[in-house]
């Protein structure tokens, strides 16, 4: 009698806990999606020209320029596998990931990003993909990839703000000269830093004031960044050069598509350093449309374009590069179980397909 008793008892218990898992399931897909509905109808009904900016999207896509807008949307995906496999070839040493599982990841992770600021939430978004005891190395990767992302997007922005200020003749020559020599000596120890970023985590551990802070660096796992062997660092870099132009190409595409005319290389110029502008400004979710679109607007009128013109190339562009790939990833997200990636449940089976073997030590190259 008693042994039936504690069966019954276990079974209600399963029951209970598979109850509260779907529970936890549901409502963080429901409260993420109602959240990420509520910031895009914030962004766009607060946002003071929108109905400009319709009209003037409407008038172009029945002009001659409307292959420029086409040509946008083929590079968006472009964009996002760039950066899966940028994060993904590192991820994939450590567990199965498939490009297709490793994109849905990146796409989630945008979705969280909407309406956290700059963007911090594509840590969690990605990390629901991977099994727990790896998702540490995840954002680890996620860390260095993002640095090597600044470090590109430093390089350029301020290449490209310091023609563009010679451009406006906003700035002397002697000036220019001297921040071009400034600039040209710290990128290359930005460069140096990422080939050797786990020189600095031992730094950072010699300092003594940093050292309550130690339990948090192991936490945070980060001699993991010891693993990413010469030739991997320049593949990210390699991909992470390949997003950047891929946004500047896009970008200048829409300042054609509204009919703002600029040459190529002034253009691409301006677009690196207000990309830059507008990556390094901290900015609350519910304001960086509106941030980013008036300083959009502050540059392209130097080259004679109009307000609306100006908002609506910005407007755009963040609806093609993040609105669409966070709806789709909204998508992705209801197919994933957050209690399993949580690790409220595991597996007791394993398929030999879903895990790949330990990998071994890299060798520096």
């Amino acid at each position: 009698m008693q042994r039936i008793q504690y069966i019954i008892d276990t079974l209600i218990q399963f029951r209970n806990r598979v109850r509260s898992n779907r529970y936890l399931n549901l409502g963080v897909k429901v409260g993420v999606t109602v959240l990420l509905v509520l910031v895009l109808y914030y962004e766009i009904s607060h946002h003071q020209h929108i109905s400009e900016v319709w009209d003037a999207f409407v008038t172009q896509c029945h002009s001659v320029n409307i292959s420029y807008l086409i040509a946008v949307l083929i590079l968006m995906p472009l964009n996002w596998l760039a950066e899966t496999e940028k994060w993904r070839q590192f991820v994939a040493r450590y567990e199965y990931m498939p490009r297709g599982r490793a994109f849905m990841a990146v796409l989630t992770g945008v979705t969280f990003s909407l309406f956290t600021p700059n963007r911090v939430g594509e840590y969690g978004g990605r990390v629901l993909y991977v099994q727990p005891r790896n998702q540490w190395r995840a954002v680890v990767a996620n860390l260095v990839g993002n640095f090597c992302q600044f470090m590109v997007l430093l390089a350029m922005g301020v290449m490209g703000a310091l023609y563009v200020l010679r451009y406006l003749d906003m700035m002397n020559r002697q000036w220019a000269t001297a921040l071009i020599v400034v600039s040209a000596a710290c990128l290359p120890v930005l460069f140096w830093l990422y080939y050797h970023f786990e020189l600095v985590i031992d730094f950072i551990k010699q300092i003594k004031v940093l050292k309550p802070a130690l339990p948090l660096l192991r936490q945070l796992n980060l001699g993991v960044v010891r693993q990413f062997t010469k030739a991997e660092r320049t593949s990210i870099l390699a991909w992470a050069v390949l997003r950047f132009f891929i946004y500047a190409i896009q970008y200048y595409l829409l300042l054609v598509f509204f009919g703002i005319k600029t040459d190529i290389l002034t253009g691409l110029a301006g677009i690196s350093a207000l990309f830059l502008l507008q990556t390094s400004i901290p900015l609350p979710p519910l304001s960086g449309l509106v941030a980013r679109g008036n300083l959009a607007v502050l540059l392209w009128q130097q080259f004679g374009a109009n307000e609306v013109a100006a908002l609506a190339a910005t407007f755009t562009l963040w609806v093609i590069n993040l609105v669409i790939p966070a709806l789709i990833g909204t998508f992705s997200f209801f197919y994933v179980n957050i209690s399993k990636s949580l690790g409220y449940e595991k597996d007791n089976i394993q398929h030999h397909s879903e895990v790949l073997p330990p990998a071994p030590p890299p060798v520096e190259q």
